[in-house]
């Protein structure tokens, strides 16, 4: 999780133009343009308004793009329930009597939402978050006084948390569903609901004995009171205190990528939203992009540096992090996890210049951690090559959609593989199918994972406060968190041990600095564009000599 920590930093060069026509662009373009294009209002408190300019959708033989966002128009089809979406949330209702986690007193609820107030909160396929009951007439009823209102208390505040690439997690932060009022620091004692975050327990030192430096919460304050966990890095990584029984025991409820292994599923992954905004750079064409793979990374863990640098060997790769440096990011290029809006687009625009993204896990093959290094990548429509866990497939919108770099048996396989994609826009296409698809035959993976991201994250710890262990394992029940399997191959060799990716490190040697691209690429102009850089043929050399 923790990537892509992105500084603005002049580039000289061939890369300061490439960087000023990706900026460039976007100035001219922007986010209102990308709404124009998904057929979505440019008033972003209106999920699913608008009007396209043009129904339906073709594939011009020039163009290979459709005429509108069948994801927008399903949106505006169905803009409340979202019925092409499956329920993960089912028989879920605020006002029910049959709730297992009550609260010890009533907290006065905030009313019934006025019509602005739901164009800000309303949840893509679940009623208003403020709204009441579901009548027989199938019309959402306001009341004034709704039941199973909790005190919840943030431990330690809201910026305690690490917000970055974690979608919609500000929606903790503020009351709605059942959390009649949501507090923060010293605010145990009254609280029916305490939410922990493992950001504040890693980097934080948060709760650790400084005698045993283990992580002890504080006693609950009565019996009934609630201990919910947030977590969202690897076990087998960072995250190594999911696997202590001692210390997962200590919460009611874990709330974790893994889907299997948490109470509630809290994913990585784009939302109904971001995929509309970022249409217009997902169709850009693949002669408009530069024929290489792009990657951004703060921490340069081993064995992906090792593929990476292996890569770079035969097929140029901008490596624009912190981690194998080998160019400059674009200019204005936002800082790591900036989620507002503005930032977003920006982000996806400028590293859609790259027809490839290198989407590695940094834990390596974990089960059932996905995380936003893939999906930042498909929804902008560059084609991540990706290593990881085998559950990726079960969320996938198409298994095309990647290039699993555990498929290939050597880095010369793969180049061959890239280079299809690169120059045929038959693979091309292959790849990027999935989106232009009527969203309701989208595999039931995807789209559940769509309900799931573009839902209020309240909804989540309300259902498990409700349905409590009739419906949920409570954390001292669930298995323990899967180690990382460092025997996965990769390109032909294991991820780990002995002759395997990672071994000079690992032994204290360097591995080396990565290859150039301009090694592998000629270059006609200077812009970040397939029109001024095409791939040299192999053992032919680029130097960014002109074509």
């Amino acid at each position: 999780m923790r990537e892509s920590e992105n500084q603005s930093r002049s580039g000289r060069g061939v890369w300061t133009a490439m960087a000023t026509v990706a900026v460039s662009a976007l100035a001219l373009t922007g986010r209102a343009a990308s709404h124009r294009a998904a057929g979505v209002s440019d008033q972003s408190s209106s999920l699913g308004a608008g009007r396209s300019r043009r129904g339906g959708w073709r594939e011009r033989r020039d163009a290979w793009r459709p005429e509108e966002d069948r994801l927008a128009a399903a949106m505006r089809a169905d803009p409340v329930y979202h019925r092409y979406l499956p329920t993960i949330y089912p028989g879920f209702d605020v006002n029910s009597d049959d709730w297992w986690h009550k609260p010890r007193a009533e907290v006065p609820s905030l009313g019934a939402a006025t019509t602005d107030e739901r164009r800000d909160f309303d949840l893509p396929g679940l009623p208003p978050r403020r709204a009441g009951v579901e009548k027989n007439d199938g019309r959402r009823h306001d009341t004034k006084n709704k039941k199973n209102q909790f005190k919840v208390c943030l431990d330690n505040g809201a910026g305690s948390w690490d917000v970055a690439f974690a979608r919609g997690i500000d929606n903790l932060f503020v009351p709605g569903v059942c959390f009649g009022a949501v507090e923060q620091n010293d605010c145990h004692a009254d609280a029916d609901v305490v939410i922990f975050n493992e950001h504040d327990f890693i980097w934080g030192g948060a709760h650790r004995n400084p005698h045993t430096r283990r992580i002890e919460l504080p006693r609950k304050a009565h019996p009934n009171q609630v201990y919910v966990y947030f977590a969202h890095e690897a076990a087998g990584g960072f995250g190594a205190e999911l696997r202590d029984e001692s210390f997962t025991s200590q919460f009611d409820y874990l709330s974790y990528v893994d889907r299997r292994r948490s109470a509630m599923w809290w994913p990585f992954g784009p939302t109904l939203r971001s995929l509309t905004d970022d249409f217009d750079v997902f169709r850009r064409r693949r002669d408009a992009r530069v024929p290489a793979v792009a990657w951004l990374a703060s921490d340069c863990v081993e064995s992906r540096a090792s593929i990476l640098r292996a890569i770079a060997d035969k097929f140029p790769v901008f490596s624009m992090g912190e981690c194998l440096r080998n160019a400059p990011p674009p200019n204005g290029l936002p800082v790591r996890g900036a989620v507002d809006p503005a930032s977003h687009a920006s982000f996806q625009r400028a590293m859609s210049d790259y027809m490839f993204y290198f989407a590695a896990e940094n834990a390596g093959a974990c089960a059932g951690y996905v995380t936003e290094k893939v999906w930042m990548a498909l929804s902008r429509g560059s084609v991540p090559l990706y290593f990881g866990t085998d559950d990726v497939y079960e969320l996938l919108p198409d298994p095309n959609a990647i290039v699993d770099l555990r498929k290939f048996d050597s880095v010369a396989s793969l180049t061959r593989k890239l280079r299809a994609i690169a120059t045929d826009e038959s693979e091309w296409a292959k790849a990027h199918a999935w989106r232009f698809r009527d969203p309701s035959s989208w595999p039931r993976g995807f789209r559940e994972l769509l309900r799931a991201t573009s839902t209020d994250v309240k909804y989540g710890v309300c259902d498990v406060l409700m349905k409590g262990p009739r419906g949920y394992r409570p954390s001292r029940e669930r298995p323990r968190q899967a180690r990382c399997d460092a025997r996965a191959k990769v390109l032909g060799r294991s991820l780990g041990g002995s002759g395997g990716w990672g071994e000079d490190a690992r032994a204290g040697e360097s591995g080396g600095s990565l290859r150039e691209p301009t090694e592998h690429l000629h270059r006609r102009c200077g812009a970040a564009t397939g029109a001024c850089w095409s791939l040299s043929r192999p053992g032919e050399g680029g130097k960014g000599a002109r074509g």
